[in-house]
């Protein structure tokens, strides 16, 4: 009878906490690999295709280290009247912006 392959572990291609616990509470298992990448949006890139291309970029970045893993990549951002906001420092921060 042939052997199966072992089934490819899940990445979760982020350091977010809020991400972590939502696949912890589906009682998946998984590991974090953030990769370090320049988050910066490009000149006159929208919100929505800077997250799309930064969710691919973390995604490939893990997939470079772990090619046989299965991979979630996501990023987020919020907006104010089609500005975005950076992360803010702390929570004097958060509460200015």
């Amino acid at each position: 009878m042939p052997r199966r392959p072992p089934a490819p572990r899940l990445i979760l291609a982020s350091s977010s906490a809020q991400r972590r616990l939502l696949l912890t509470r589906l009682g998946i298992p998984f590991t974090c690999h953030a990769p370090r990448l320049d988050e910066s949006a490009r000149a006159d890139e929208t919100a929505r295709a800077l997250v799309d291309r930064l969710a691919v970029e973390k995604a490939r970045a893990v997939a470079a280290i772990y090619p046989t893993a299965l991979l979630i990549g996501s990023d987020e951002l919020a907006t104010v009247d089609g500005q975005i906001l950076g992360k803010p420092v702390g929570y004097a921060g958060a509460q200015q912006q």
